[in-house]
């Protein structure tokens, strides 16, 4: 009788363990502002071109120069005249904090706190920089985007 009680056991444990980690994933897959502010800032730091896919459509293009790519070349150059590849000037967020300043329904606005260090030297001690930047966001298309006038240093 003990085997089953121990089997009985295992099996709710493994069940329980299983459902709850269903709810986070559907949790976490679900679309929020702080969501994008935070996608948006890793992919910005990482100069990884996604970060398109967060910015909403005003900012895209800014007189008929896509944003993204003029910064992805600017830091591809700064780079290249340090005498480096893009990867060495790619920074990594650490001890982010993220919070609502003000929301509603189509609209956010959102504080981003934490520190950047390059990538490379993360491995070992080095320089950190602060974030602290306010950042709007709005709702376009059923899906949260980060617009306003400054975003970190893109035009």
């Amino acid at each position: 009788m003990a085997k089953y009680n121990n089997l009985i056991t295992i099996t709710l444990v493994i069940f329980l363990g299983c459902l709850i980690q269903s709810a986070l994933y559907f949790a976490e897959s679900r679309e929020t502002p702080t969501k994008a502010v935070l996608e948006f800032s890793k992919a910005y730091f990482q100069l990884d071109p996604s970060m398109s896919e967060r910015l909403c459509e005003e900012r895209k293009t800014v007189d008929d120069v896509d944003v993204v790519t003029e910064y992805l070349q600017t830091a591809a150059k700064e780079a290249s005249q340090r005498g480096f590849g893009l990867s060495y000037i790619k920074n990594k967020l650490y001890n982010i904090g993220i919070f609502v300043i003000s929301q509603d329904n189509d609209q956010a606005e959102i504080r981003l706190v934490g520190d950047r260090k390059p990538w490379l030297r993360s491995l070992f001690t080095g320089e950190t920089y602060k974030v602290d930047e306010t950042i709007n966001v709005i709702k376009e298309d059923g899906k949260w985007k980060v617009c306003g006038d400054k975003l970190f240093s893109l035009p």
